[in-house]
């Protein structure tokens, strides 16, 4: 909201004297998860500085309700893990400390970071767990807007970098040289593109400039990290702007290499953002069988002029299209296993006889089938409208 952003920016003149910003109404302290500030509170209690950090704090700002709640605190991994009796420690490249609240929630706490980090000959961190100061902390991290800390005891938003600056102009800042900083962590690209769609934000010309030319970095990413990212980029209303983006600056062929952008992807994409505001469910497999569609015909007609089995060569051209997937973004074995099954469907789908629609209908992957069905024949399949109806008046 505009009052919000337009008191933290005043509040922001603070920063040029102790780093400290007072805007304790500019924080809905209802929309704080009352776990997180318990950890907070207790790391506090034994004496240990504890802070909530990231993207909690942008989102807060902005007037939203964050989904995670992250802390920055002085104790060490060791320490916290023996403070909080349901936690684990987790990482070797960055040690971090998971509380667990229940089986699917929980909050993560991280040490407090210096600068020197040991990295490979490439320049990529390889360990990060040399432990600083709060300021230290601060300027590891990767965008100012990601920088900031709130400290709930004093209500009290701290600001090193300027980030409260860049969030009130909407702006999307590097802290440090973008060259160096994506050599480090070459996933700071993809964060950088799904920040600046989600706040709607310009991008700094010098990382535009440094994602163009060091988009390749992607390939040395193990392809499980980037399994999670493409989760973040697409399960979200800007699904279709981000993909966009990624083709803009080239990253897309380092997420999805077989990938060009279609009629079908992109009717998949805006539905898919208007599924997520209608708080209806998505599926990465669905996303991964879009994407992947056209590949897997164009393997599917080469393996084809052998003239075997159709089904044999839908098979073997699915899992030649997966393989290569996988090699730069993993695709666990549930996801890839439905993946077949929405291609294997659409030839029965198209072709099924009457008598055996029935029992088509009652297969558990049929509904994602059908949808698929429907968002080709309203792309790059008009032809197969009629049968996309015929399917839809069967359930009714």
């Amino acid at each position: 909201p505009k009052n919000i952003m337009v008191e933290s920016h005043k509040a922001n003149n603070k920063y040029l004297n102790n780093h400290l910003c007072e805007i304790e109404e500019a924080v809905d302290k209802k929309l704080i998860d009352k776990d997180a500030q318990k950890v907070v509170k207790t790391l506090n209690k034994a004496g240990h500085e504890a802070y909530l950090v990231g993207g909690c704090i942008r989102d807060l700002l902005l007037g939203h309700k964050p989904k995670d709640f992250d802390i920055a605190t002085s104790a060490t991994p060791e320490q916290v893990h023996q403070i909080f009796k349901r936690s684990r420690l987790i990482g070797r490249r960055f040690r971090l400390v998971h509380i667990m609240f229940s089986s699917r929630k929980y909050i993560e706490v991280a040490t407090f970071r210096s600068g020197k980090v040991k990295t490979a000959g490439n320049g990529v961190i390889v360990r990060d767990n040399l432990y600083g100061t709060l300021k230290e902390d601060a300027f590891r991290r990767d965008f100012s807007v990601n920088a900031l800390y709130y400290d709930i005891q004093n209500s009290q938003v701290i600001d090193y970098v300027d980030g409260l600056e860049a969030l009130y102009n909407s702006e999307i800042r590097m802290i440090g040289n973008p060259v160096e900083r994506f050599k480090e962590d070459p996933v700071r690209m993809i964060r950088a593109i799904r920040f600046k769609v989600k706040l709607g934000a310009t991008i700094d010309p010098k990382i535009s400039k440094s994602i163009s030319n060091q988009a390749y970095l992607l390939a040395n990413i193990p392809a499980a990290r980037l399994y999670d990212e493409c989760i973040k980029l697409f399960h979200n209303e800007n699904a279709y702007e981000v993909f966009e983006q990624l083709v803009k600056c080239g990253l897309l062929n380092y997420l999805f290499p077989q990938t060009k952008e279609t009629s079908f992807i992109n009717k998949t994409l805006l539905n898919t953002s208007k599924r997520i505001k209608n708080g209806k469910p998505v599926t990465p497999a669905f996303l991964f069988a879009v994407f992947l569609w056209e590949a897997q015909n164009k393997r599917f007609n080469e393996l084809n002029k052998k003239k075997k089995s159709r089904f044999l060569i839908m098979i073997k051209a699915s899992e030649d299209v997966i393989s290569k997937q996988t090699e730069q973004v993993l695709m666990p074995r549930w996801l890839s296993a439905r993946v077949k099954d929405i291609w294997l469907m659409q030839y029965q789908l198209e072709n099924c006889s009457t008598k055996k629609a029935k029992e088509l209908i009652g297969h558990p992957r049929f509904r994602m089938a059908y949808d698929f069905l429907v968002l080709r024949s309203e792309s790059i399949n008009p032809e197969l409208a009629e049968r996309a109806k015929y399917w839809t008046k069967l359930q009714q």
